[in-house]
């Protein structure tokens, strides 16, 4: 069992518990994560928070050629969850900021714990300093999603070579339209995703301290407490926050109790 202090100095290390995770495994798993000698600037300017325990490794083996880098997580015994951060070195990883790519795996290395995936990716690409790529590089949630977009796009191309190359119709044209259909759903799904996110941060912002970051908190946060967020306002937010019990909430009341007796 901790202190309260040294909960708030776990928190200050982005080590903090998953929505289901019990406050026995949470203990055990915090207890193994040690500190190393890595520090990421952009990680902490970013989420206000130093995650010294996050360690990357660079091995291509597993990854996509389109796929600069990975975090793999993989379940335990005892209901806790290890990581592994995987990085390629290849021409394609030198176009980005090496910083920004750790940066963007240690979001999903910190919310190991966490089953949520609406969110997940704006939060992870809210590291990098490119705004485009801030707002459209999340418009797959997934690997999965990914793979299966890129799979539709060249077996579209394919279908099309062969169909020049022998002179008749394989398919039609319907299969054309499959990968625009997919990146349209993506980007629709997309859209609508950085609008909440964008309301929840901004009420978020009105919640908190103005030493504190809407993002420190958001990083934190379930899919549906950020739906939730986007639609309260910091009164409504104050009264979710003070009906919280889980020791997760416990580590997030500090930085909305200033704020919350300044509004009531």
């Amino acid at each position: 069992m901790f202190l309260e202090s040294e909960l708030l100095a776990l928190n200050q290390r982005c080590i903090f518990p998953g929505p289901n995770e019990s406050e026995e495994v949470f203990f055990k798993r915090a207890s193994a994560l040690l500190p190393c000698a890595y520090n990421n600037c952009v990680f902490t300017e970013t989420f206000n928070s130093s995650p010294d325990w996050i360690q990357a490794s660079t091995d291509s083996h597993g990854l996509s050629f389109w796929e600069g880098a990975a975090t793999w997580i993989e379940e335990n015994g005892d209901g806790s969850r290890s990581y592994q951060i995987q990085l390629k070195d290849s021409w394609l990883t030198r176009l980005y900021p090496k910083e920004e790519i750790i940066a963007h795996e240690m979001v999903h290395a910190a919310r190991l714990m966490f089953d949520e995936s609406r969110f997940e990716e704006i939060l992870a690409y809210q590291t990098s300093k490119n705004r485009f790529r801030r707002y459209f590089g999340p418009i797959f949630s997934s690997p999965k999603e990914s793979k299966c977009a890129l799979a539709l796009l060249f077996t579209s191309l394919l279908c099309s070579w062969t169909e020049i190359a022998l002179d008749f119709n394989l398919v039609g044209n319907t299969i054309f339209a499959l990968p625009f259909l997919a990146f349209g759903f993506g980007l629709f799904r997309l859209i609508r995703a950085q609008h909440i996110f964008s309301k929840a941060m901004r009420n978020l912002a009105r919640s908190i301290p103005q030493t504190a970051k809407p993002l420190e908190v958001a990083l934190r946060l379930r899919d549906r407490e950020i739906e939730l967020f986007a639609e309260y306002s910091p009164q409504e937010i104050c009264a979710f926050v003070k009906q919280q019990t889980s020791l997760r909430w416990k580590l997030l009341d500090p930085l909305f109790t200033l704020r919350c007796r300044s509004n009531s």
